[in-house]
């Protein structure tokens, strides 16, 4: 009879274990994605830290974004430049990780910073008109003292080169 307990007992929790399997909520990142964009890259600065960029400077280019992405690298980030000043807005539909978010002047200001949750679909939007966003990796605006109010310096043909 102890037997029959006993193998009762561990089939209920192997049920129970496999149940408690069901991750809800959002899938873990995936390997590399076809679906994710590579893009130009350029370098700029922000506060005193170089930084490398792809450069997202179309329509299509900044609604992608970095979806698809299984992780960037400690130093991978991708610079938004829009045609003119606007408020854009940024959710994170099919990122896998999240990011640091920083709306930028067209004086190249840091106004405002976010942290952006992966898989988090409300929208982000800026508090005033900005001309660039920068998305890096989750606390890499800590890591490097930046702040609202720091200067980032983007060369002036990537700053140009925005469409509609």
């Amino acid at each position: 009879m102890t037997r029959k307990i006993f193998a009762i007992w561990i089939s209920a929790a192997a049920l129970a274990t496999l149940a408690g399997c069901d991750k809800g909520g959002a899938p873990p990142p995936p390997r590399p994605d076809a679906r994710a964009q590579k893009l130009e890259t350029a370098t700029i600065r922000v506060g005193e830290a170089p930084l490398r960029v792809e450069v997202a400077d179309s329509e299509a280019e900044r609604r992608k974004g970095m979806m698809f992405r299984p992780r960037p690298g400690p130093d991978e980030a991708m610079l938004f430049v829009f045609a003119s000043d606007s408020n854009p807005a940024f959710w994170m539909k099919d990122s896998y990780v999240d990011l640091d978010l920083a709306f930028i002047r067209s004086d190249g200001s840091i106004v405002q910073t976010e942290r952006m949750r992966a898989y988090n679909e409300e929208p982000v939007f800026s508090r005033e008109p900005v001309r660039f966003a920068l998305e890096v990796p989750a606390g890499w605006l800590e890591a490097h003292g930046i702040a609202i109010g720091t200067k980032v310096t983007i060369p002036d043909d990537v700053a140009a080169g925005a469409t509609p």
